[in-house]
């Protein structure tokens, strides 16, 4: 896949937040899905979730008395908060079963998605990644009228540059590698 060489955006639009989208591949078995990915879209009820880099990196001063700063690497992650339960999340019901019976490995084997729908188009595809064995960690769960169960992605960095399809809830996602 190349490089993006520009956002489809007119001149000086701002990309909205919703063309930055997170899903969570939530397939059962290979005997209920053939071992194609069923995607599912995160953030509903969330305001406001961020992909953060959180850059290693190390600042030296030499003995010329010159500032470098070197990046080592990114430890991306993201949180969503309250990431209320749901009827019809298959993520919500994995990690409820993952909490309730300590099923630690498991919180480290998810494939998450990022979406960049702010780069490409519906004819052409819009750019993504698949981030393989990232880790899902709910955070707790209550709440006050709802209960929400507030989760941290962790992701690999192990990933797959591609296109999809669409980007929208409840619609059926396809990543085509590139």
């Amino acid at each position: 896949m190349a490089e993006a060489t520009a956002f489809n955006l007119q001149t000086n639009e701002k990309a909205q937040r919703k063309l930055l989208v997170t899903a969570v591949n939530v397939g059962d078995s290979i005997t209920e899905t053939g071992g194609a990915p069923v995607w599912q879209v995160v953030g509903a009820g969330v305001e406001d979730s961020s992909i953060e880099f959180n850059p290693d990196t190390e600042t030296i001063t030499d003995i010329l008395g010159v500032t470098e700063t070197t990046v080592n690497k990114f430890e991306t992650s993201q949180d969503l908060e309250p990431m209320t339960i749901r009827g019809g999340s298959k993520l919500a019901v994995k990690l409820y079963n993952q909490v309730k019976y300590n099923k630690m490995s498991e919180f480290a084997m998810y494939e998450v998605m990022q979406i960049h729908a702010y780069v490409g188009d519906e004819t052409n595809g819009y750019e993504a990644e698949v981030h393989k064995n990232c880790t899902l960690t709910p955070q707790s769960i209550g709440g006050s009228s709802y209960v929400d169960m507030p989760i941290n992605i962790a992701y690999s960095n192990d990933k797959v540059h591609g296109t999809v399809n669409t980007y929208k809830f409840n619609e059926t996602i396809t990543f085509t590698k590139a």
